[in-house]
């Protein structure tokens, strides 16, 4: 680990809570279904939404139209995607750390997001005050996600001038830390804060 120049974290799950994108209650109970119970039937679009190929208002209304449902005041694309937006809860104690981590390395952030949570979070939380570049699945210039091979990583490892060795890479999904792995990155496995706030501190 001494050759590190570059520490990368994920988002949902490492700087928060993972937010669900299926949060409405109003929509679990039109359809009688738990998140889990209508991602699975909209998984392949659901994808697509982090890819950046949908607008917040067309992935609403691909999910209603999917499920026969037509839009109400309670349940609409606008609500649905606020309810969305209010279902994380922020870890201010580890954006502490990516910006402590500034003064050495150089911070990133890499992220499988929509468009609609990149642009909230940004807008909300300051993000460029704690990473030095942003990478985000659902950019144009990206489209694809960390489990869809390397490319995401090769792209955030050029913007930060750096080699995918010099790197390491944060997240919550053993999956995602699989395919860091397989670009060339090192990685650490984020399972719960006590554990990252041990693991960090050789980097502090």
């Amino acid at each position: 680990m001494n050759n590190i120049k570059a520490i990368i974290f994920d988002w949902g799950g490492v700087c928060c809570a993972e937010g669900e994108p299926y949060a409405s209650l109003e929509l679990q109970k039109n359809l009688q279904k738990t998140p889990d119970e209508i991602q699975a039937e909209m998984k392949d679009v659901y994808c697509d939404f982090y890819r950046g190929k949908y607008t917040n208002e067309e992935f609403w209304n691909k999910v209603l139209d999917h499920f026969g449902l037509e839009e109400t005041d309670t349940v609409n694309s606008k609500s649905l995607g606020g309810a969305y937006l209010n279902s994380y809860t922020l870890w201010q104690d580890v954006l502490d750390i990516a910006k402590q981590l500034q003064t050495k390395y150089k911070v990133g952030l890499l992220s499988d997001l929509t468009p609609i949570m990149r642009d909230h979070i940004r807008q909300s939380h300051n993000v460029a005050e704690y990473f030095s570049v942003e990478v985000y699945s659902c950019d144009k210039d990206v489209c694809v996600r960390k489990t869809d091979g390397p490319e995401i990583f090769n792209i955030i490892v050029k913007k930060l001038g750096v080699l995918p060795q010099e790197c390491l890479f944060i997240d919550n999904s053993k999956d995602k830390i699989e395919s860091g792995k397989r670009a060339g990155l090192n990685t650490l496995w984020f399972q719960n804060r006590g554990q990252f706030f041990k693991d960090i501190k050789i980097f502090l």
